[in-house]
């Protein structure tokens, strides 16, 4: 069994007794107790084992010993910690939540604002791919396609795919055709024509 290991297994077997131990420590010494400062310094200890490859004594007086040391390092260093430091403890966990609420609501989009963006996307590129195929050729359009549909689709690897020659004039061609001739506020108009109702 690995140090890390007899480590955790001692304390998992001791985790309420140690925690009373160190709870009354906290008490006579005016520390401020902290079950997840307790639980955060049984974590920390595991992973420096685990990277040290080892603990210097294993036996119970050891661990303890150990973990006590590291333990009442983290209570007396959570202070200077920037999370204790600059907290204000004047809101409280209710203000912290409508605070929160507040932020989340101003910085990102409702479920239904998301919905009708998703959407009106989604209709841009398929009203653009109408135009596309009512304006030029199929192997105009197919090339277009494979051009703005087919993610990192580089005009080499269109040449390579397609074999179809000047290729990527084609594309130029059909995409300055559709920067010309294709205006967002035609497309948010078709838009609302047809959703209009729903949304």
């Amino acid at each position: 069994m690995q140090d890390q290991d007899i480590f955790i297994n001692y304390i998992n077997n001791h985790y309420d007794e140690l925690k009373w131990k160190y709870y009354n420590f906290c008490r006579e010494k005016h520390y401020d107790w902290d079950e997840d400062i307790y639980s955060e310094t049984i974590l920390r200890c595991y992973d420096t084992i685990q990277k040290k490859g080892k603990l210097n004594d294993t036996t119970p007086h050891g661990i303890e010993s150990y973990f006590f040391l590291a333990f009442k390092n983290n209570i007396m260093n959570e202070k200077n910690y920037c999370r204790t430091r600059c907290r204000d403890y004047n809101y409280t966990t209710e203000k912290i939540a409508i605070a929160y609420d507040d932020w989340y609501n101003k910085t990102n989009d409702t479920a239904r604002e998301k919905l009708i963006s998703d959407l009106f996307k989604d209709f841009a590129v398929l009203y653009i791919m109408y135009q596309v195929e009512a304006n030029f050729d199929a192997e105009y359009f197919y090339l277009y396609r494979l051009k703005s549909l087919i993610p990192n689709m580089t005009f080499k690897k269109l040449a390579d795919t397609t074999h179809i020659k000047a290729s990527r004039r084609k594309v130029i061609e059909v995409q300055r055709w559709v920067k010309d001739n294709i205006k967002k506020e035609e497309i948010r108009k078709s838009f609302n024509r047809q959703y209009g109702d729903i949304i």
